[in-house]
């Protein structure tokens, strides 16, 4: 029978997170931490501004790369954060940061451009990558400068100079937060490879100890910031996310608005009159209970494996005695799920634990993980 498939798509594979998923539909009063969203509601007031412009025929196209009012608002949160104003031309709407970096590696990375990573790394960034025939280097979590001095050899030993640089900080799936001399390193990478940064800063919101440090503050003619509102409002379905630019990327940005012309057209109109509302809505109580659910299963966990302090996002990152794509199955016979941490990392022997979820099922089941630890240790 004739392959009717691209010689491109066979590298991707469907999400291990969706396979979770899809387990849970099948077993009886699953242990479910391995969901990614937020358990409490969207802000009343983002629903209401929604409704409004349901209810006011604010249903038609937007402009490509979005409402002007959102964008000056988003260029307007920003300012604070990063030290200047971007403006509204540097700025594109997307549904969710999951298209904008779909849209972002369709601009600008080709066969054999170089991309870096920070392992563990959100595992679309490494899809996209084979996706679009990169060549993809990483660098650990807990890097300093013998690890910035490791890859420059490499780099140089390869004849390869990098064209991004990509990262989550809050990480998705550790939690860290890169401190400021990371990023200062990762700058100064940047700068000698002339390379775009991408800073992922969807979980900035969860910054529990006020550690987050924008990367555009630091390197502001070299950093594109990407964020949304799925995580910090718990918008994950109704996916507007966005990439504000400095003016030296612009050809970037407008390259992005016109490839979304021909794909995603424009985020949910309704919707981005909610982010508008969304971006002057603060969520102090949502961040105080998702608090103490990380110290919570910190404290549980930290006592059994040894794990990443997690500064921020919703996730912990513990390590486990056998390879994570044979943890999961034992997991599951127990109710548990859980993320396999392979899909995240060259490290096979981690798991990702969502601690989005009521407290007596995250205490079970991180009690349940600590057994099953045991058991195998």
């Amino acid at each position: 029978m004739r392959d009717f498939l691209s010689a491109r798509i066979h590298g991707i594979d469907t999400s291990e997170i969706r396979k979770v998923f899809d387990l849970a539909a099948k077993i009886k009063n699953p242990l479910n931490l391995s969901i990614g969203q937020p358990d409490f509601p969207v802000p009343q007031v983002v629903k209401e501004a929604i409704i409004k412009a349901l209810q006011d025929n604010k249903t038609a196209y937007t402009p490509t790369a979005g409402l002007v009012s959102l964008r000056e608002a988003i260029g307007e949160f920003l300012e604070p954060k990063i030290g200047y104003l971007i403006k509204p031309d540097n700025v594109i709407v997307s549904t969710g940061v999951a298209s904008i970096l779909f849209l972002l590696f369709q601009t600008v990375i080709g066969k054999g451009d170089a991309v870096l990573m920070v392992d563990p790394y959100f595992m679309i960034y490494q899809a996209l990558i084979k996706y679009h025939e990169g060549k993809e280097y990483t660098i650990p979590e807990n890097f300093g400068i013998n690890e910035v001095d490791f890859l420059r050899e490499k780099l140089k030993r390869d004849s390869v100079k990098l064209k991004l640089i990509i990262f989550a900080s809050p990480s998705n799936p550790t939690g860290k937060i890169l401190s400021r001399e990371q990023l200062n390193l990762l700058k100064s990478l940047a700068e000698e490879n002339d390379a775009i940064i991408a800073s992922d800063e969807i979980y900035s919101a969860f910054d529990y100890e006020k550690r987050h440090v924008s990367m555009a503050l630091l390197a502001p003619e070299s950093t594109l910031t990407l964020n949304g509102f799925s995580k910090s409002h718990a918008m994950t379905g109704l996916r507007v996310g966005y990439l504000a630019s400095p003016e030296r990327f612009a050809p970037i940005v407008q390259k992005m608005v016109t490839l979304q012309q021909y794909t995603m057209v424009c985020a949910p109109h309704v919707v981005q009159w909610g982010a508008i509302t969304a971006l002057k809505t603060p969520i102090e109580e949502e961040l105080k209970f998702m608090r103490k659910r990380r110290d919570l299963v910190y404290g549980i966990l930290s006592k059994a494996t040894n794990l990443p302090h997690p500064d921020g996002a919703f996730y912990v990152y513990p390590d486990i005695p056998i390879d994570s794509a044979e943890f999961v199955p034992r997991a599951i016979e127990k109710r548990l799920l859980l993320v396999p941490g392979y899909i995240f990392s060259q490290n096979k022997k981690s798991i990702r634990i969502s601690y989005a979820v009521k407290e007596e099922i995250l205490e079970e089941g991180a009690q349940i993980f600590v057994q099953l630890v045991n058991e195998l240790s």
